[in-house]
């Protein structure tokens, strides 16, 4: 994990802890939606989508493609944004 993220900082738990609260939001988008409030994740989704993609991207930018957090932020990128076409496309 070192390698990736760097040495234990206090910066590096301070992502740990935007990661968590991404982590929490999703989870709480999925109840919902698994318990007949699909509005509630859906809107969770169109706000929380949007974030992932713009800062990952711009993490991209910023850092470069050659780390391995950079990769893999980017294929979150692919999939939330093949996400919200569908949900474009179904609304």
């Amino acid at each position: 994990m070192s390698e990736a993220f760097g040495p234990d900082t206090p910066a590096r738990r301070i992502l740990a802890c935007v990661y968590f609260a991404i982590l929490l939001t999703s989870l709480y988008a999925l109840l919902r939606a698994g318990f007949g409030a699909p509005q509630i994740a859906l809107s969770i989704a169109l706000v929380l989508f949007p974030l992932q993609i713009i800062y990952k991207t711009a993490t991209a930018l910023i850092v470069g493609v050659n780390n391995p957090v950079v990769v893999t932020n980017l294929a979150v990128v692919a999939l939330h944004s093949i996400t919200l076409a569908t949900l474009w496309l179904r609304t």
